[in-house]
């Protein structure tokens, strides 16, 4: 049975994608913070699958996280990375605690988890690897310069790593998804964001953007020709 770690399964869009992969026979690693119950949702129609705690803000996280997934399953065929926070303020009153918080876990946090799971990948010679990033990495985000700064770099690491694993046999790449209002960056945005993001989809009808996502992202993760591309799982164009 084929394995994966979600980073950011308690979310709304990793919790999607988690749920994808076990249906699709995937045992799945639901790491989680601090919202446990959501993993354990997940656990009740997914047997062979396990919660796992990591605060990846901490940069010693990652390492006892990958250590604790590979004891438990042995090999990992599928890691996403479905993690985010952002703090969002002029860039002339924003606080560069701030800036250095949000790059450490959008951005350093996931260099942190493909290093711990490096030896790994390089061992089986086999793997896939997806990143979510943001519209704002293309786009820019006015109020975000600290979000949009570790979107862009999530996207120069996906590519930088594609290149170096692919001869290894690991593909690497990175999906931006879909303005998710559920989310909890949805939940969080200001009314004038969220209707400026709707106002950019070139298509206006609904549907269940978390998991279309999910379908998307798993589709990306099994298919053996894809690797350090930026795909977008959305109906906004820059």
């Amino acid at each position: 049975m084929p394995t994966a770690l979600i980073l950011g399964s308690s979310g709304t869009l990793g919790g999607a994608i988690a749920t994808e992969l076990c249906a699709r026979g995937f045992s799945v690693g639901l790491h989680y913070n601090t919202r446990k119950e959501a993993c354990d949702v997940l656990l009740q129609n997914a047997p062979d699958s396990a919660a796992f705690h990591a605060d990846l803000s901490d940069p010693t996280q990652p390492a006892l996280l990958s250590g604790a997934f590979l004891q438990k399953f042995e090999r990992i065929d599928a890691l996403v990375w479905a993690c985010g926070i952002s703090l969002d303020a002029p860039l002339v009153s924003q606080p560069e605690v701030d800036v250095r918080a949000v790059l450490n876990t959008d951005l350093k946090a996931f260099f942190l988890i493909l290093k711990a799971f490096s030896r790994q990948f390089i061992k089986q010679k086999s793997g896939s690897v997806l990143a979510l990033s943001s519209h704002a990495a293309w786009a820019g985000r006015s109020g975000g310069t600290a979000y949009a700064m570790a979107q862009s770099g999530l996207i120069a690491l996906v590519k930088s790593t594609a290149r170096e694993w692919g001869s290894i046999g690991v593909r690497v790449n990175a999906v931006v998804p879909p303005f998710v209002a559920e989310s909890a960056m949805g939940r969080t945005a200001s009314s004038e964001f969220v209707a400026a993001a709707k106002l950019k989809r070139v298509l206006k009808s609904e549907y269940d953007a978390a998991k279309s996502l999910g379908t998307f992202v798993v589709d990306v993760l099994q298919n053996p020709g894809i690797s350090g591309q930026v795909l977008a799982a959305d109906a906004r164009i820059s």
